[in-house]
């Protein structure tokens, strides 16, 4: 059950909550460090300085209250990437900045609500033994009173570590805000210890005692879920001295994640490679992320040959830190008595097991299409066989088209008019200049990315990192559209559901960000189809090449979310199972699984090398336990919601309703378990449906560019 205390930051999106329980769970995620942006991993490639290598990874998108400190503020992620020549804050005119100041007017009145959160641990905690026991005259009173002050301190919590957030974000350069956040955590970590026996005392009282508790006390119904899904898990919350036991290992078992970082980000060096000029080029992660696109191939290879090469070297050390990783994901499954590592990540939102092992098992059954995309692109490319080096590489040339953020903006708003008029005036409203909503440029000392976050009785935010000289290209907008999902989540979550349920896990957090998304990209693609088929002469190839690169874009992203995604998955099960099995876990066995899976879903048109083996220690998201995989499932579910509701929107009497289940979806928070919640919209993930539907929706547009690269 949750108590308090939630920062989210999106685009990672990333959220923290402390709960009075699960607090192997919140400490396990308070040292990551994660990204905010694109996946690290190059989930999304799109988002601006996307896969975000600076270790930003799709963290801050996720939606979990589940995670005590930030999760996705887990990422510390970086300084802006753009580092000298980039615009100062000042440069940034006012109306395209966000308003920190509708959280709190200055910083006195936060540090009025830090001072009254330090005086309110002591409250909370002496309610220890008015729940249950021989001291509790008046439970169901008790109950109502805890609920009442940590509800206050939630929220007070929640807009604290916003607000400073916040303010970090557009100025990571500056010591007192990173200070302040230094506080919050610490702050976090002293409630959760603080608070430790409440969920076992809680489990004291009978469920049905609790029931009477409130049917007879109309303020406990909005708990009624709460209590219900941890007498759900009864058996895997320990005593009150146990529970402290898990709450103290915090900073501990976050050791691994905290010195990957570390090593990563700031101890790791490589030599310079020359461009096609012969000025030198600084290799690191961030870097990897613009030059591997680059058209130059021989400059492709040098990065990458150069890049992971320096990761091999620390093959050892790498090995450790993930053994370390995984070892404190068996500590916490065997010490809470679950079955698998698997089993204890999902529970604690209750998704079942099935259905990651059915989106792995059904994926792997479906690469055909993959296999022939790569194929498609070597053919494109115009070489023997595709190499690593190969794989974001565009195949088709085509001159990017700029927008203004106003003309972004108005893209977006016409491709959603299909969810509806109000929900196309919310999203106009938060993404207009000089709402507050929106940091729009990229800046100084900004951190990078792109990301929705917010507290609760306050707007949501959303920040981004777009070139104000340059403008928006198709991606940016495509980003905005992304972003934009996740606050409207957020936004009608709260007003809808009581302050309980207000929260969504991230199971289900990237299903509204990728349906904007999709509904985007598809109209984008219908319109240029539309374009291509009237167009003659000159104007037709012109149209064609367009078309082509719109698919090209559209194939790329969803092979790096859904499959990309699904490869880490199924190489994290097996990782996991190694350290549950007490197998060796080794620089080699774990680059021999790596690789293995690389040429089983790649198919025999790539080639990769050793250091494509390795690939796996640049990757951060495999410190955050088993979350890579809701990156797939969201974005084969978000694909389903948005061809039905565009069918919908063309008539198509078949799928009627399906905008208003959607935007009840939008408006659901926590009210039932995740996968209920999506079979409600119109997808069931237990089953391979949906996994299906998505493989055959990515084969018709692999088998679309292929026809269209061999006509003339």
């Amino acid at each position: 059950m949750k108590i308090l205390c939630s920062v989210i930051f999106f685009r990672i999106r990333c959220k923290f909550t402390l709960t009075k329980g699960s607090l192997d769970i919140i400490f396990n995620e308070i040292s990551l460090k994660e990204p905010i942006g694109g996946i690290n991993t190059d989930s999304t490639i799109r988002r601006n300085i996307q896969p975000i290598d600076l270790k930003l990874i799709e963290g801050k998108e996720m939606k979990t209250w589940k995670w005590a400190i930030c999760l996705l503020c887990i990422l510390a992620l970086s300084l802006n990437a753009f580092g000298k020549g980039a615009k100062t804050r000042s440069d940034i005119p006012d109306k395209y900045k966000w308003q920190p100041s509708h959280i709190y007017a200055n910083l006195e009145a936060w540090q009025k609500d830090f001072d009254a959160l330090k005086a309110g641990v002591d409250k909370l905690a002496a309610f220890k033994g008015s729940f249950a026991g021989d001291k509790a005259t008046n439970p169901a009173q008790a109950l109502i009173d805890f609920n009442k002050i940590s509800e206050d301190a939630w929220k007070k919590f929640e807009r604290a570590w916003t607000y400073v957030n916040f303010n970090a974000d557009v100025d990571l350069a500056n010591p007192d805000w990173s200070g302040r956040d230094q506080q919050m955590q610490m702050l976090a970590v002293e409630y959760g210890q603080a608070l430790a026996w409440v969920d076992p005392e809680i489990l004291q009282i009978p469920q049905a005692t609790m029931h009477k508790y409130i049917e007879s006390n109309k303020e406990l119904e909005a708990y009624r879920k709460s209590y219900d899904d941890l007498y759900a898990k009864q058996e895997h919350v320990l005593t009150e001295p146990e529970e402290r036991i898990l709450a103290l290992s915090g900073n501990v078992v976050g050791a691994p994640s905290e010195t990957y970082g570390k090593l990563t980000d700031v101890d790791m060096r490589w030599p310079s490679i020359l461009d096609e000029k012969g000025d030198s080029i600084v290799v690191n992660d961030a870097a990897w992320v613009s030059w591997r696109t680059n058209p130059d191939r021989r400059i492709r290879r040098d990065f990458f040959n150069t890049l992971f090469s320096g990761y091999k070297q620390f093959g050892n050390t790498m090995a450790a830190l993930m053994n370390g990783n995984v070892q404190k994901n068996v500590y916490f499954t065997r010490a809470r008595k679950y079955e698998t590592t698997l089993q204890a990540a999902l529970s604690g939102n209750f998704i079942p097991e099935q259905v990651y092992i059915n989106l792995v098992e059904t994926t792997k059954k479906n690469t055909a299409p993959l296999h022939k995309y790569n194929e498609v692109r070597k053919r494109l490319m115009g070489v023997d066989t595709l190499r690593h080096w190969d794989y974001y590489a565009s195949v088709i040339d085509l001159p990017e088209d700029r927008y203004t953020w106003e003309q972004g903006v108005a893209m977006v708003t016409d491709a959603l008019k299909v969810l509806g008029p109000q929900f196309n005036a919310d999203i106009t409203k938060g993404l207009n200049p000089g709402s507050g909503w929106v940091d729009v440029y990229t800046s100084q000392s900004k951190r990078g990315g792109a990301y929705s976050s917010g507290c609760y009785g306050i707007h949501p935010y959303m920040l981004y990192n777009f070139d104000v000289d340059k403008g928006l290209n198709i991606d940016d907008v495509s980003t905005i559209a992304h972003e934009v999902g996740h606050s409207m989540h957020s936004y009608y979550s709260e007003k809808t559901q009581a302050f309980p349920n207000k929260d969504y896990a991230i199971f289900n957090a990237e299903v509204a960000s990728t349906t904007n998304e999709a509904i985007f990209n598809q109209k984008a693609l219908d319109e240029a189809r539309a374009t291509y088929q009237k167009a003659k002469g000159d104007a037709k190839k012109v149209a064609k090449q367009k078309l082509m690169a719109l698919l090209e874009n559209n194939i790329s992203g969803a092979r790096d979310t859904f499959y990309r995604q699904t490869m880490f998955a199924s190489w994290e099960w097996e990782v996991n199972k190694l350290g549950e099995a007490g197998e060796p876990i080794t620089s080699e066995a774990l680059s021999d699984i790596y690789l293995n899976l690389y040429k089983t879903w790649q198919g025999p048109a790539m080639d990769f090398t050793d250091l494509s083996a390795v690939e796996w220690m640049y990757i951060p998201h495999f410190y955050r336990s088993y979350y890579v995989y809701s990156y797939a499932t969201s974005y084969a579910a978000a694909i389903a919601l948005a061809s039905d509701i565009m069918a919908e929107a063309g008539g198509d009497k078949a799928k009627k309703g399906a905008r208003d289940r959607y935007i009840t979806y939008l408006q659901s928070g926590s009210s039932k378990h995740p996968v209920e919640l999506l079979k409600d919209a119109g997808v069931d993930m237990t089953t391979p449906a949906p996994i299906e539907a998505f493989v055959k929706w990515f084969s018709n547009m692999v088998n679309e560019l292929d026809q269209l690269s061999k006509t003339t």
